[in-house]
């Protein structure tokens, strides 16, 4: 019998990278898909201007538009900040949680300070309750496509918190 046999690599830097603004980026395109430019039709009196094809009475309001913007770019600020020891343990606790909770003791194994890890648990549920706060906004105006992608960030940022808050208990009992 023949076949393939998946292995896994080495993991690069962006394969570990929780990404969490490129899901609400995605949630961004969502809800406003960029246009679509259509070149205006020819006829034998000259050029017909083309239809406004974005005259969507659903279109996502301005300032809904601009929360979900805001939240990206905290989050990419987050992701991108690795001389903050706060940002790299949430980037670092994300990309754990992505395979599931770690085992006790790994912030010991990985010299991580419980300060970290307590003012990680501040930070992870403060950017939490802003996702929430734009869930359930796009909860409330029936947008599920985009909802599912901030709700996927809303739960890593909780259970990042949960696994900080656990860590420090952990590091207390030893």
């Amino acid at each position: 019998m023949t076949g393939n046999v998946a292995t896994r690599g080495p993991e690069s830097e962006s394969a570990t990278r929780p990404a969490l603004a490129d899901r609400i980026r995605e949630a961004r395109a969502r809800l406003d898909p960029p246009t679509v430019t259509v070149p205006a039709p020819r006829s034998s009196e000259g050029v017909v201007p083309a239809p406004n094809l974005r005259t969507d009475p659903d279109a996502p309001p301005k300032d809904l538009l601009a929360a979900v913007d805001e939240l990206a770019e905290e989050l990419a600020a987050v992701e991108s900040d690795q001389d903050d020891r706060t940002h790299r343990t949430l980037c670092r606790i994300a990309a754990l949680v992505g395979d599931g909770v770690p085992e006790a003791g790994w912030s010991a194994a990985e010299e991580i300070d419980v300060e970290a890890l307590q003012a990680t648990s501040e930070a992870a549920r403060g950017l939490h309750g802003k996702a929430t706060t734009l869930l359930d906004r796009l909860d409330a105006e029936k947008r599920h496509g985009p909802a599912a992608d901030v709700g996927s960030v809303a739960t890593t940022l909780q259970v990042v918190g949960v696994v900080a808050d656990l860590e420090v208990f952990e590091r207390a009992r030893h």
